[in-house]
């Protein structure tokens, strides 16, 4: 897993329960991981789901909830730390069909050893209709979060409703707002 996920991540879970508190967790877990991440790392997704855990319970908060909003605050970091993925993009669902078609595909170009989640958007009648998300890390908590920023950000007229998963696959409904 990409270490930029791994530092985003902390840094996400710090400004929620402050440097010392993620000091703390991270001591508690020494000996289980890695402990000091770097943007350009490659680490463990079991890293990432140990570390998530322990936090999740720090919090008291529902893994899938904090996961969420990990994702929404995400996707606006990427919008920061990536402009150029944003170029001349003029919807949410533009860029939502350019993940992977464009900048998964950077991603494994750059970081050949890299297997990044697929997305992909279903069209029916011309109508968006589904997000569909395949990965074998279960991050569709994560995934969720960024596309509800994503089409918020954009002003797009439509919100994530029902998901159902099957297996390594997660189908987020879209519905017109």
């Amino acid at each position: 897993m990409r270490g930029i996920v791994f530092t985003e991540y902390m840094d996400f879970v710090a400004v929620r329960i402050g440097d010392e508190a993620v000091d703390i967790i991270l001591s508690d877990l020494e000996g289980r991981i890695t402990g000091a991440y770097t943007s350009v790392g490659n680490y463990s997704f079991d890293e990432f789901t140990i570390i998530h855990g322990r936090v999740v319970e720090y919090m008291e908060i529902d893994a899938g909830d904090l996961a969420f909003q990990f994702g929404y605050v995400l996707m606006f970091r990427f919008r920061e730390i990536f402009p150029t993925y944003f170029d001349g993009v003029e919807s949410g669902l533009d860029f939502l069909e350019k993940v992977s078609v464009h900048i998964h595909e950077e991603v494994k170009k750059l970081y050949p050893d890299s297997n990044p989640p697929d997305i992909t958007l279903k069209h029916d009648g011309g109508i968006p209709c589904e997000l569909i998300y395949r990965s074998h890390r279960p991050l569709a908590p994560v995934a969720h979060g960024m596309a509800t920023a994503c089409l918020e950000d954009f002003g797009d007229p439509y919100r994530i409703g029902e998901a159902t998963t099957e297996g390594d696959t997660t189908i987020f409904k879209l519905e017109r707002i």
